[in-house]
């Protein structure tokens, strides 16, 4: 018997193939699962809106009751409840308060920050205006080039900690993103297997991106799994803590992890 409770699966390149759809074998054993007992959430950085425009045509949503939960933009929590996704009042209203008192700090640092990387040679923008910084709780920097991005990472959370801001930094491809400090897919997962009384130890997470490792890395106790297409970076961390890489890509990935794990037949 699995000692999984609860598997928390990223969006883009994990639970989605590359056309945005997602299997419907991995489909229908997700919501086998949620038959029997095991909750299911995405771990996206996605909002909601998003999200619902790939799960629903593939047979997937509040509706079907699987998956249980959605975490969107990193941080923010929706439960599955009478065939909507209803917010975590609690959790979501803590990300928007504080999130409003600290976004002209945060911009301030990102135009601080893009004026010195551009002075260094660097081909940057911001990634959204205010506006849209304002609605998803989180701003960034996007970059032309991917080693450029991971060498800004670097640059940013150096000048984070420099100026004794209480901000997380990651990044997702050529985006690289500044947070708050209780924000992440690892320490949302946290959230919600704390609300569904979950010990850690019991929650499985699949990713494959660097935004996905804080919730890979170990650091929460979470069982660890990625697929064959990840970011490098994020399977060696997955190997380094004892965690399953899938010889497959996508959801034939995520369904090879289930298996692994006796999840799914």
């Amino acid at each position: 018997m699995s000692r999984v409770r609860l598997v928390a699966i990223d969006l883009d390149g994990t639970l989605l193939e590359r056309d945005g759809t997602i299997l419907p074998e991995l489909r229908n054993a997700l919501i086998r699962l949620g038959e029997r007992g095991v909750k299911v959430t995405t771990a996206s950085g996605r909002p909601l809106e998003s999200q619902l425009k790939f799960l629903e045509p593939s047979g997937m949503g509040a509706k079907v009751g699987v998956p249980h939960a959605l975490i969107t933009n990193e941080q923010e929590v929706y439960i599955a409840s009478a065939g909507q996704y209803v917010p975590l009042v609690e959790r979501n209203c803590e990300v928007e308060r504080t999130w409003l008192k600290v976004v002209p700090t945060v911009m301030n640092l990102l135009r601080e920050v893009l004026g010195e990387l551009k002075g260094m040679g660097f081909k940057a923008e911001f990634w959204a205006d205010e506006e849209k910084v304002v609605q998803r709780h989180l701003a960034g920097l996007l970059f032309e080039d991917h080693k450029e991005a991971r060498e800004a990472e670097r640059y940013l959370k150096n000048k984070i900690k420099e100026k004794g801001l209480n901000f997380k930094c990651n990044r997702s491809g050529r985006l690289v993103q500044v947070l708050l400090p209780f924000a992440g897919k690892g320490e949302t997962v946290k959230v919600l297997a704390e609300y569904w009384n979950i010990d850690f130890s019991e929650v499985l997470c699949i990713g494959d991106s660097p935004h996905d490792i804080d919730m890979l890395d170990g650091r929460y106790g979470f069982i660890p799994a990625t697929v064959s297409n990840a970011d490098e970076e994020v399977i060696e961390v997955v190997r380094r803590v004892g965690g399953y890489v899938s010889p497959l890509p996508h959801g034939r990935g995520v369904l090879d992890v289930l298996k692994n794990f006796k999840l799914v037949e």
